[in-house]
């Protein structure tokens, strides 16, 4: 019996409903985190640790959004191919930017080293994406399968990366509140 791609995608349903609500919450908690040390985020903030929650954001909403396209009704196959290319391709683009740019932020726990560490994950899942979709323009249902070890990759990486993000904001001090104690 062959295995079509509407029979493939429903199988996943469960998987994916799960998914978009978890990567909902956790961006959800990731704005609440950056909302109590909101000046983290301005132009004084380390840069590394920007492009980092930056990264971690991107990271979280490309998982929900995959989440929810697998989840359209009646999804053609053409559709979920294009739809997963351009997230992987764009977030292959937006990964190798975020590194590029941490890289420049002269504290080595969010430039350098740990900029190119905290890239590779994210590349990897982009690169599965693109691989799925490709794939699903050359008619492969089976490739589906796949996209789980590129969504496990995101959000793994990511929850990483905000735990880091977290650890490095409760030690961080910026200039304004350091001039201010006693």
């Amino acid at each position: 019996m062959e295995i079509t791609f509407a029979t493939q995608l429903e199988a996943w349903n469960p998987f994916y409903s799960a998914v978009a609500g978890t990567s909902a919450t956790l961006v959800g908690l990731l704005f609440v985190s950056l909302a109590l040390r909101p000046h983290v985020m301005g132009n004084h903030g380390p840069k590394g640790m920007r492009t980092i929650a930056g990264q971690t954001f991107h990271s979280f909403l490309m998982v929900l959004t995959i989440a929810l396209i697998a989840l359209v009704p009646d999804t053609s196959e053409r559709t979920f191919a294009v739809s997963l290319t351009i997230i992987g391709v764009w977030g292959i683009i937006r990964t190798v930017r975020d590194s590029a740019n941490a890289r420049t932020d002269p504290d080595p726990q969010w430039g350098r080293r740990a900029a190119l560490t905290r890239s590779v994950s994210p590349a990897v899942a982009y690169t599965i994406c693109t691989w799925v979709g490709l794939a699903g323009f050359l008619g492969d249902a089976s490739a589906i399968d796949w996209l789980v070890a590129a969504v496990f990759t995101l959000v793994i990486s990511a929850a990483a990366a905000c735990w880091d993000l977290l650890r490095g904001m409760g030690e961080w001090v910026d200039d304004s509140e350091s001039s201010s104690r006693p």
